[in-house]
């Protein structure tokens, strides 16, 4: 289960639900918004089990404290974003590239995906682990519906962001993605409409990449 909540903030920011699809435990994605959070937890009986960081930007990261002030649950981060989230050092959980988190009866891969910034991961749920079969990745501002995350601010790099996406559009086609923002056609897409219709997928080398995503 993926349950994207438009959440306004920054900037038609969303958040996240992610949980297995027997139980209620779940994972709170880029927490915004809490007390509109905390009506949905409510209303449909939901235990919150973790907090996932997509990456740490302010906007992603600005409803961590009172999520965990609630419910007294670890963050779960990059390693490279340590002392960047308002949560003492004992309530985070720092992860790398390849590891696995577990939710439920829901394994959830992490992707590391820098360039937007250096502590960005990708949330992936491989058709296996999914109840409905259709693989889903939680993008956060790495890949958008037809963008991608800037590559020209502190922490950014462009490189890696070219990387990053040639990364994810290694993934299966019919893997659903689920941004951090709503800047598309869309709320919701697919690694095949992205390599179709997004522009900074479609650059046939990191030169070219450059030049869009920087010029």
């Amino acid at each position: 289960m993926v349950r994207q909540i438009p959440i306004n903030g920054y900037d038609n920011n969303f958040s996240y639900f992610i949980g297995d699809d027997v139980g209620k435990n779940i994972a709170i994605v880029d927490p915004g918004d809490v007390p509109h959070l905390i009506t949905e937890i409510e209303y449909d009986l939901l235990g919150p089990q973790m907090i996932l960081v997509t990456h740490t930007h302010h906007d992603h990261i600005e409803g961590v404290p009172g999520i965990v002030d609630k419910y007294a649950i670890p963050v779960y981060m990059h390693e490279n974003g340590r002392g960047r989230v308002d949560a003492n050092d004992e309530m985070c959980v720092f992860v790398k590239d390849g590891d696995e988190i577990k939710i439920g009866d829901l394994n959830v891969k992490v992707l590391y995906t820098p360039g937007h910034i250096d502590d960005a991961v990708c949330y992936y749920i491989t058709a296996a682990e999914a109840a409905d079969g259709i693989p889903k990745l939680i993008t956060g501002d790495t890949l958008f519906v037809e963008g991608c995350g800037r590559a020209d601010l502190e922490g950014s790099n462009v490189e890696d962001l070219y990387n990053s996406l040639q990364k994810i559009s290694a993934l299966p086609d019919d893997t659903k993605i689920f941004p951090g923002h709503d800047y598309g056609s869309k709320p919701v897409s697919t690694i095949a409409w992205e390599k179709k219709h997004n522009k900074y997928l479609k650059c046939k080398n990191l030169d070219e990449f450059i030049k869009l995503r920087l010029g």
